[in-house]
This record gives C-alpha cells, structure tokens and sequence, in this order.
C-alpha cells in the first residue's frame, strides 16, 4: 500500500514537473514582437481594473490612429487600444469580450477597415498576431476553433511545434518575462515618428457605387453593437484614412448606409480630412498609417467627436497623472522640436 501512494506520488511530481516545463518552453519560444503586440495586448492585463472610459479595437490603423494620452489630454478620458496587424472582425469580438471581464468602458471604439475582408483574405500570419498575445481563456480557445481549420491547430495550443526553430536565435531576452508584469506607457498605441509622404485627401461619396459589406461580418458589427449596450458602453465605428481608401469607397458608402439602419455612429475622417489640418507630406509613418503627429491631430479631431456626441464625464483616478505625464514626456515635446 505504501509503495503505491508512493509511486502516485512520483507520478503526480512527474505531471507537475511537465507541466512547469512546458510552460518555460511556452514563454522561452514564443515570440517576442514587445513593442508591438506581445507587450501592448499583454500590458492591458496589468491595467488596474475598471479603470478605462474608452477602448478601441480594430486593425494596425486603430493602433496608428488613436493615441490614448492625446485624448486623455483633451478630454480627460482614460482610454486603451487592443488591435493588432489586420485583425480579424471575429477576433475583434472576442477581443471586446474578453476585455469587458476587466474594464467597465463607456465607449468602445472599432476601427472599421476590417469589416470589409472575408475571412478567407486574412492569412496565419495575422490570425498568429491576434491570438499569441492574448491570455488563455475559454474564449481564446474558441476563438483559436473559429479562426484556424481543423487539423491545423495544434501549433496554436502548444506554440513550440511552430516556433522551435527559434532554439538557434534565443537570446537572455527570451529567458526575461518581466515583460508580463508590465504595463505600456502609450496604452496600446504605436508610437511611430517617421515620416513619409502619403497620396491622401478628402473623399465624398457622390457617383460612388456601394458594394456588399459581406453578410457575416454585418453579423459580427450586430453583435458587437449588442454586446456595447449589455454592457452599459456605446459602440461607435471609425474609418481612418488612408492612400489606398480609394479602393474601399464602395465599402465605405454601404457602411454608412449600415450604420444609419442601426443606429451605430460613424465618424469617417475621409469626409472631414481637411478639417484635421493633416500635412500628407509628413504626417504618415507609411501610406497606410499616421506617425505620431498625425495621431495627434486625428485623436484631436476624435475627442471633439466624443465631447460632442456621447456624455462622457471624466471620473478623475491616480491614472490620470501618469496619463498626463506620458503626455508630457512623449508628446508635448514634439511641438518644441
């Protein structure tokens, strides 16, 4: 009897003991993309909870447009952004649910572009951005079930069957999980100040035909629309401008036309582009997305919206200094240099 209790002993020592390696392993090979998703998506977890007004969700041009400190300095909100590279809108959903177990926010605000891609436009590169950060839960393993076909997902449970070829670039970073504990100074915006010139400027809708927005993705907006109100928090829509926007002004008109039947706001800064004061010779990091000058003058053209259009409040917390600290490190200077 006693040989027994000891070998179920051993064998449970044993279990532990894989399980803790497999965990190292986990953290060791994952991928450390820290100043882009990895620490920013993580950062939001180390967030005192239920502290945030606003959050935003959406693809790489959420990250690029809404600078948190900016509108925590014209409107005294506390705001975070959870986007990553081209975003699925069903990891987008997930997103906002997972993020509504910790924050009690009273705007969530989706940048739109990726209403308009099918599912099948979107690659494993983008759909391994969205879900490696993410803690688990029951909702990332669902997700993980929606995203990835079967057959396919076991690189997804048990990252080391896609990255162990990292095991010849390790280096002490990789061994540093300090990066889990902390939290991010910008709030989950990418602050980026090179510039490049860009072909854009403002757009109209007139003589434009609409085309489709695809039927599941009208679903998922539905849904997120919902899931806002349960929440007591309002959902509002943004459409950043780009160069290419030309190729979604079809999109676009059925996404105004969308949003008018459902009562949802939009604010396209395609039809108000001049009112932003943006310099399209240096106010993009690429042609795709604003550096940090042209978040600024967007977020500022945003936080107008917000005064104007939602009774937002601002409660005042402790945050509100290392908010504006940020700002002062980070931002302020840019108008001295």
């Amino acid at each position: 009897m006693k040989t027994e209790k000891n070998h179920t002993r051993r064998s449970l020592l044993f279990l532990l003991l894989a399980l803790l390696l497999v965990l190292a392993l986990w953290q060791i090979f994952d991928r450390k993309t820290a100043c882009w998703y990895t620490e920013k998506v993580r950062g939001f977890y180390n967030e005192e909870p239920q502290t945030m007004d606003v959050l935003g969700f959406g693809s790489s041009r959420m990250y690029c447009t809404l600078n948190p400190l900016v509108l925590h300095r014209e409107t005294g909100l506390r705001a975070y952004v959870l986007a990553s590279q081209q975003q699925p809108l069903r990891a987008t959903l997930s997103y906002m649910r997972e993020a509504l177990r910790y924050q009690s926010p009273r705007l969530l605000i989706l940048e739109a572009t990726m209403a308009f891609k099918s599912p099948a436009e979107i690659g494993e590169a983008e759909i391994r951005d969205c879900l490696d950060p993410l803690p688990w839960s029951m909702e990332k393993l669902s997700l993980i079930r929606n995203l990835v076909p079967e057959g396919e997902r076991a690189s997804y449970y048990f990252n080391l069957l896609k990255y162990h070829q990292r095991w010849k670039e390790l280096s002490a970073r990789d061994f540093d999980f300090s990066y889990l504990k902390k939290r991010d100074v910008f709030r989950g915006y990418m602050y980026l100040t090179p510039e490049r010139g860009a072909d854009c400027r403002a757009q109209r809708y007139d003589g434009v035909e609409a085309v489709p927005i695809p039927a599941e993705n009208l679903a998922l907006l539905r849904e997120m629309q919902s899931l806002a109100a349960t929440h007591g928090a309002r959902l509002l829509l943004l459409a950043a401008p780009h160069e290419a926007v030309t190729d979604d002004l079809g999109f676009l008109k059925s996404l105004h036309a969308f949003c008018e039947s459902e009562g949802i706001p939009l604010l396209d800064l395609n039809l108000c582009y001049d009112e932003l004061g943006l310099d399209a010779a240096r106010d993009y990091f690429d042609t795709g997305h604003f550096n940090v000058r042209g978040a600024e003058k967007a977020t500022n053209y945003i936080a107008r919206y917000i005064r104007e259009h939602f009774d937002l409040p601002p409660v005042p917390h402790a945050l509100d200094r290392e908010y504006a600290a940020a700002c002062d490190e980070w931002i302020t200077p840019l108008h001295e240099a």
